[in-house]
């Protein structure tokens, strides 16, 4: 299962791709408020974070800024979701790989291999 960041929704807003597969595609509120025309796409479950979440991406944060790669904290917090809800980040940002150093069990994978694969 997908968890789409806010760049993939944006790029799939723009393109003319086939609709998602409902219940295998998730995305966060934390996207949606970043590109609320997302919002069209019923097929794709919301996530909300959890104190977990908050908690958790807390310390990813400070192991960013200890190694001097820090990165947004919505993406932080995206990542953290993903790790914790088992499912695959489809994001085109490659500030990402720096999370994955300080949490290697995050999964990335970029939009182009995502469309050849869904």
């Amino acid at each position: 299962m997908w968890l789409l960041d806010t760049n993939v929704l944006i790029q799939r807003n723009k393109s003319k791709i086939r609709p998602f597969k409902k219940g295998i595609i998730f995305t966060t509120i934390l996207s949606l408020i970043e590109f609320p025309m997302a919002l069209k796409y019923k097929e794709i479950s919301v996530i909300y974070p959890s104190s977990i979440h908050y908690e958790q991406g807390f310390k990813n944060a400070l192991l960013l800024r200890e190694k001097g790669t820090p990165i947004p904290t919505v993406d932080i917090l995206i990542g953290t979701i993903t790790v914790d809800k088992n499912l695959i980040l489809v994001s085109d940002d490659s500030h990402f790989k720096y999370l994955q150093e300080v949490e290697p069990r995050l999964k990335i994978i970029n939009s182009e291999t995502f469309i050849k694969k869904y």
